[in-house]
């Protein structure tokens, strides 16, 4: 696996909630059913082999920059053709995206790294 050289601290504050709930660090808004979609993404993401590192882990894994990523396409109506092809996935990513949205945690336009974005998962 290789990591990204992004830091956390350097990150943006609405990056780094995102990737706290989605690394379950922390749940989302105190709601186990909101939770539970974003446990949903972390199991379909490892089924997929794309690892979720540790709450504790201080910097940011490539796998975790492309999820970030689709969740900020999914959060723009232009940006379906960056979410990924596998139907459960793109679901559970789209949900999340939603609630996220409706936590007012819109993830940056500049979260949204294309080069990150595998062609299908």
């Amino acid at each position: 696996m290789t990591h990204s050289n992004r830091t956390l601290h350097r990150r943006p504050r609405i990056e780094r909630r995102v990737l706290a709930i989605l690394r379950g660090a922390e749940p989302f808004d105190g709601d186990a059913e909101k939770s539970s979609a974003f446990r949903r993404l972390r199991h379909i993401a490892a089924r997929k082999d794309m690892e979720i590192l540790s709450p504790q882990t201080r910097y940011l894994g490539d796998d975790e920059l492309t999820l970030l990523a689709w969740l900020a396409a999914a959060q723009r109506i232009n940006a379906a053709d960056m979410l990924p092809a596998d139907r459960c996935l793109f679901a559970v990513i789209a949900r999340c995206a939603r609630l996220l949205e409706e936590a007012d945690l819109k993830l940056y336009p500049l979260t949204l790294y294309r080069p990150w974005l595998p062609v299908a998962q």
